[in-house]
């Protein structure tokens, strides 16, 4: 499954690099075709942002209501309370995952093809890569990682930096009937001047340690502006603004580590992908932007939850009270008893004859019965 998955992709890369004549435009070019079709994901995520931002002076109100208590009875009930607020408005904070999940399933997919070009991109069969490998073997004395017993099972990634112009003819002599080695054919994994950089792997002694500390330092700023276009919860709490920042800079070093432990190719392709999420991220921004708030539209929501907070709680304490014999204190709470009709009853009795206030059904005029007429 994973291999005809890959096939596919492979095969798409492989139109790219055929297309722009470059390994890396070919990755500029599949990063592009995965952010537009993902961009409906990308949408809905900003729209999900925006409805939870809309409910902000709610969600402060319920905040404002519990702050100053940090007990964990306390915040269970405030966390229960924002939760029934999403439910009923409609919003879901799972909402803006699955674009996440989607582009790590991509990632994947990618690792496979990158260390396996001449598999997936050039559609090499087994019997290919092993006539490479064992050609490498025992013309160069290379020792090929995966290369054991005439069998090749590794990553054909390592097999690329031998198959240069000088090396090609030696080796399609060998393969025979097996098939032939065609350089055009071949992604062109070359960086200033070296022929093989996208497929080595990022040290410090060379000058790819280039490409993990960009991953760095553009991961650190998409999620700077990140913060900025998109609604965030707790961003009113600088213990938790403070966190958060710490949490993107620890996932920035982690991007940057695995940028260290994967060919260069993979790297790059992140860069691309971490730019134009930037640049999407921008352009919903100004397509759907945030609602803003002012003061007095958080002490609206305030008092309109705190009045129905209020009633809430009446109401239970009331039913809590009809549901069982008051005692006679109770009852003195509740004051006298006075209705409606006793205090009209006074007030007119209190008037001068013939000055009484005729009620509604007085007023009303008399219908003739039309029958009388007859």
């Amino acid at each position: 499954m994973m291999d005809a998955i890959n096939g596919f992709f492979g095969s798409i890369l492989r139109a790219f690099n055929s297309f722009t004549g470059h390994y890396i435009l070919a990755l500029l070019l599949f990063a592009l075709m995965i952010k537009i079709i993902l961009s409906p994901f990308g949408i809905k995520q900003q729209k999900n942002s925006v409805k939870q931002a809309r409910l902000k002076p709610k969600e402060m109100a319920i905040r404002n209501k519990y702050k100053g208590r940090n007990d964990q009875p306390t915040m269970q009930k405030m966390q229960n309370e924002i939760m029934e607020l999403y439910q009923k408005e409609g919003y879901s904070p799972l909402g803006g995952c699955l674009p996440m999940i989607l582009q790590l399933v991509v990632v994947m997919i990618l690792y496979g093809i990158v260390y396996n070009p001449l598999k997936y991109i050039c559609d090499y069969g087994p019997e290919m890569l092993n006539g490479i490998a064992s050609w490498v073997t025992e013309n160069l004395g290379e020792t090929i990682a995966g290369f054991k017993d005439g069998v090749f099972s590794g990553r054909d990634i390592e097999l690329i930096q031998y198959l240069t112009q000088e090396n090609i003819p030696a080796i399609n002599a060998s393969l025979g009937d097996i098939g032939q080695v065609v350089l055009s054919d071949l992604p062109n994994f070359g960086l200033f001047g070296n022929p093989t950089a996208l497929a080595q792997t990022p040290s410090f002694t060379s000058w790819l340690v280039l490409i993990p500390l960009l991953n760095f330092g553009f991961t650190v700023l998409s999620t700077v502006i990140s913060r900025k276009l998109t609604f965030q919860p707790m961003q009113d709490n600088p213990a938790a603004g403070k966190q958060m920042l710490i949490t993107s800079i620890i996932m920035s070093l982690v991007t940057a580590w695995i940028a260290f432990t994967l060919p260069a190719a993979l790297g790059v392709y992140w860069i691309f992908n971490t730019l134009l999420g930037m640049l999407q991220q921008f352009i919903l921004y100004k397509a759907i932007p945030l609602p803003k708030f002012t003061e007095e539209d958080y002490k609206a929501a305030e008092r309109e939850y705190l009045g129905k907070s209020a009633k809430k709680e009446n109401l239970e304490k009331t039913k809590a009270a009809l549901a069982r014999p008051m005692d006679e204190d109770e009852y003195a709470d509740l004051g006298e008893y006075s209705s409606i009709y006793d205090e009209r009853n006074e007030r007119i009795n209190s008037e001068p004859a013939g000055t009484e206030e005729k009620s509604v059904i007085q007023k009303a005029p008399l219908k003739k019965n039309k029958k009388s007429k007859k």
